[in-house]
């Protein structure tokens, strides 16, 4: 049958698609015209067949033998048709879309039970658009809490408060959700620092983390601080076609929950110690939280920024509690691959 494109209907990915398979017969008919003279005939023909059932549903019994007739004719042409496909390699549905989704047809939309629900592929779409939006790295795009393996945490190392660190880790993970399921933008929320050593898995914990806020639908930014300093340096050349220095601050400050990930990796300069002040800051005065994570000490990392440390992270004390990852996931993980 032809193709059947109602552009009424057919938006956004659906109507692209539409497009491409109609350029597609287009290039094929105008290859082969062979295809598409065999392919216009046996058209005219089903039409044909379609007028003269309607003239025997109305019962002009004149018609019978030639409906017949037609109908044979229809299936030899088919045959011939399909036999012309095959000899010149065409698939037999190169006149159909080549849907990525084949439940919604990329409408998005899947009627059943009288309503149309959402596709999955679209709740798929949507979440990857808010994993660009909130910044999140693309390896941090499958971290959820439900497929984290704490197993990977050793369960024969003992951290300092008399925990394994595949309790503390479970501990830590369950704090983490916690906050998440917690969270309310009309109320005070405590945010999180967690200190680990390389390798013990910290990022993958904020992916978790913005993966579950995405669940909920809280907006949220996900920042290594080192890159965020660059981004707002490369504001200072004139020819940059980055927002301005007051944008990119006011989108971290601004945010639901903001997301830093491995603070004090950047040099410990004036302009970086000011810069985090000023995020802190504003973010401790109308109470936004932050979940931040550094391969740092509290003291350590404090003499990390000479200019306003302290207040820096008085601020951040009063704001977060505190939490020390501990293990080697890394490794571990490194280890299992090879294994495999």
């Amino acid at each position: 049958m032809p193709l059947q494109f109602n552009s009424n209907k057919s938006q956004g990915k659906a109507r692209e698609k539409y497009m491409e398979a109609e350029k597609r017969i287009k290039k094929i008919h105008n290859q082969y015209p062979d295809v598409e003279q065999a392919y216009s005939y046996l058209n005219s023909l089903k039409r044909e067949y379609k007028m003269l059932k309607v003239s025997l549903f109305n019962r002009e019994k004149d018609n019978e033998n030639t409906a017949e007739e037609l109908k044979k004719e229809i299936k030899q042409l088919e045959d011939h048709y399909h036999e012309l496909l095959k000899n010149h390699n065409i698939p037999l549905d190169y006149k159909e879309p080549t849907w990525d989704c084949e439940k919604c047809h990329d409408t998005g939309r899947i009627y059943r039970n009288n309503q149309y629900l959402v596709c999955s592929c679209a709740k798929n779409d949507l979440r990857k658009r808010k994993q660009k939006n909130g910044n999140l790295p693309q390896h941090l795009h499958s971290a959820t809490f439900a497929n984290a393996n704490l197993n990977y945490y050793e369960a024969d190392l003992v951290t300092g408060s008399g925990m394994n660190y595949r309790e503390n880790a479970q501990k830590i993970y369950s704090l983490a959700s916690s906050f998440v399921q917690k969270y309310n933008s009309d109320a005070i929320s405590q945010g999180l620092i967690i200190e680990g050593p390389i390798g013990s898995g910290k990022s993958y914990l904020l992916g978790c983390i913005a993966n579950a806020l995405i669940d909920r639908g809280i907006h949220f930014r996900y920042i290594v601080y080192s890159d965020l300093l660059q981004q707002i340096r490369s504001t200072y050349n004139q020819d940059s076609p980055e927002a301005d220095e007051k944008q990119i601050l006011n989108t971290v400050q601004q945010i639901p929950v903001l997301l830093i990930d491995d603070l004090g990796t950047e040099k410990a300069t004036e302009f970086a110690s000011s810069t985090l002040y000023q995020i802190i800051d504003h973010r401790y005065r109308e109470e936004k939280p932050i979940i931040l994570s550094t391969n740092y000490s509290i003291k350590n990392l404090k003499n990390r920024f000479p200019v306003m440390g302290e207040r820096i992270f008085q601020r951040l004390l009063e704001m977060n509690k505190y939490l020390e990852l501990a293990g080697n996931v890394r490794v571990k993980k490194i280890e299992e691959r090879q294994e495999a």
